[in-house]
């Protein structure tokens, strides 16, 4: 019987829910995946990566504070009832209701990342960052790319939560994703994004996009895939459609998500105050 089972037993013996246990379940096994490591053997640095893996997938604090919940318990159960050298504790994040944006990338960021890509002749990296801006898509839903895509005026994709959703291509980003197509290495996958190897991942993204940001002098804050997902609705919301339709666009569950993106930035704000 592993730990794990142990902790369930434990969690029945004190009557939780079956949602609940589920829940924390879930929480644990995705940790111990992306930490791959037994818990006596985790770091603090392992913790920084595993929020910020969660900060990637537009995670919110309240969801992230939870999955902390279930892994806290879990390494508690494992220190005073299994008897193991356990001491990590993984701190909750503080929500905090802010009345303005965080800084984030803008769109002199956004062309400034592109132009030294094109300077560079990196296609790929250059398509990648189009897609992600000019979608709106996260990450995981861009690596799903289909080569026989970029054709079609709208693709299906399978997007949070295992919903599916329509994305718009417009013909600006066709006309850059063929322009990628002629340099693409051949490749045996079908998969639009491919290395040397085969299909790119999250990682190999995020490495690509923190690159051109220190060449382009772009602070390492924004240079983050969610980042062009952001600049994405906050450039339609600036265009003055509707919060519903751009919740629409962006796949957002919650409307409230996107109301964020009527907010001002702090600079905004700073200047518009600047201006009386």
């Amino acid at each position: 019987m592993t730990d794990l089972d142990k902790w369930i037993i434990k969690m029945r013996e004190e009557d939780k829910s079956i949602n609940t246990i589920e829940s924390y379940k879930g929480d644990v096994i995705q940790f111990m995946n992306f930490i791959e490591k037994e818990p006596e053997e985790i770091t603090k640095e392992d913790i920084l990566k595993y929020k910020e893996y969660l900060a990637l997938n537009e995670m919110s604090v309240k969801s992230a504070n939870r999955k902390y919940i279930s892994v806290n318990s879990f390494f508690s159960f494992l220190q005073t009832e299994l008897e193991k050298d356990v001491q990590m504790r993984i701190k909750k994040d503080k929500i905090q209701n802010q009345e303005y944006l965080e800084e984030m990338l803008a769109k002199e960021d956004f062309e400034n990342l592109v132009q030294v890509a094109s300077s560079y002749n990196d296609y790929r990296a250059v398509a990648i960052f189009n897609t992600l801006f000019y979608t709106g898509m996260r990450i995981s839903e861009a690596l799903q790319l289909k080569t026989t895509d970029i054709s079609n005026d709208v693709v299906v994709i399978k997007g949070k939560g295992s919903k599916h959703r329509n994305v718009f291509i417009p013909q600006k980003l066709k006309s850059i994703l063929n322009t990628y197509m002629i340099y693409r290495l051949p490749c045996k996958s079908d998969a639009l994004f491919t290395g040397k190897k085969g299909p790119i991942n999250r990682k190999t993204v995020d490495a690509i996009i923190k690159k051109y940001a220190a060449i382009a002098g772009i602070s390492m804050t924004k240079a983050h895939a969610h980042n062009f997902r952001h600049l994405y609705c906050l450039t339609l919301i600036e265009k003055g459609l509707t919060i519903d339709t751009v919740a629409d666009l962006a796949g957002h569950s919650n409307i409230n998500t996107t109301r964020i993106y009527t907010r001002k930035t702090k600079n905004q704000l700073l200047d518009t105050i600047n201006d009386l």
